[in-house]
């Protein structure tokens, strides 16, 4: 048959149907990209919505030097996850230049004060997984920043895990969108709830456990704000899930809150 004869759809359709499948099937994008170079215009840019930089983190390493600094600015910006060892000056590169982040997390093992400079350039920052004591200076640290020097003012989901120190705590207070806060494997009660006091947008205060069984022996709470649960999570993996759509610990966390409001689990429990 001549191809002149063959029926096509609209070219808009083609491209709807194409991006759709990239999205709910983003495993079949390294061979989709390979039927025509109009799709691979389309599509190729899903491969860098989510980018979990684990082991050598050879991806991330072969993302920044195959794309020009343009592309990366544009199409990196979604969700980016160093998790693996890399120099200083290389993190400040890749924040440099994918500028549109909106979901960071930064496990690199080495956290430090210039990176709140490095992190200035991401203005469509709304989440962030982080040890914030280290990175306002770990045991050197004297001031917390102030609110004004604080690259956050757009930040609704902060992850901190490490250590949480008490003078770490007020910078909670000084994030106007923070709607969820989680702090990994540390409870300590009079500290959660002066979050809870101190931060008036936040909608949900999570523990999140990550061994199993939990490094603390929490069988009951004196906190009663709605507010507030625990739960268990594989860290590396939830973050993945969450950022490709699926249901991560923030999601089971506001479920559970959201459950018990309705009195389908008792008001004690507190365990999601």
């Amino acid at each position: 048959m001549p191809e002149d004869d063959i029926q096509r759809l609209p070219i808009e359709l083609e491209r709807l149907i194409f991006e759709l499948t990239a999205r709910v099937y983003p495993d079949t994008i390294t061979t989709l990209i390979l039927v025509a170079r109009r799709i691979c215009v389309w599509i190729e840019p899903f491969l860098y919505q989510v980018v979990l930089s684990s082991g050598y983190g050879e991806r991330v390493t072969r993302i920044m030097a195959s794309k020009p600094p343009e592309f990366l600015r544009q199409h990196v910006q979604q969700h980016l996850a160093l998790s693996c060892s890399m120099s200083r000056r290389y993190v400040s590169y890749i924040l440099s230049t994918c500028t549109n982040i909106q979901n960071l997390a930064l496990w690199t093992g080495d956290t430090y004060p210039a990176l709140l400079d490095d992190m200035r350039h991401l203005t469509n920052l709304r989440r962030l997984s982080v040890s914030l004591f280290k990175l306002f200076g770990g045991n050197a640290m004297k001031l917390l920043p102030s609110k004004e020097d604080l690259p956050f003012s757009h930040l609704t989901h902060l992850d901190v895990f490490g250590e949480v120190i008490e003078p770490v705590w007020p910078v909670f207070g000084m994030l106007p969108c923070l709607t969820h806060l989680s702090i990994s494997d540390q409870y300590i009660p009079q500290l959660l709830q002066r979050a809870l006091d101190e931060v008036p947008t936040l909608r949900l205060l999570v523990v999140v456990w990550t061994t199993d069984p939990p490094i603390w022996d929490v069988e009951e709470t004196v906190i009663t704000d709605p507010r507030f649960c625990t739960i268990f999570c594989h860290f590396d993996s939830d973050w993945e899930i969450g950022a490709l759509g699926g249901l991560d610990f923030w999601c089971r966390a506001e479920d559970f809150i959201a459950r018990r409001a309705r009195g389908e689990i008792e008001k004690s429990e507190f365990q999601a």
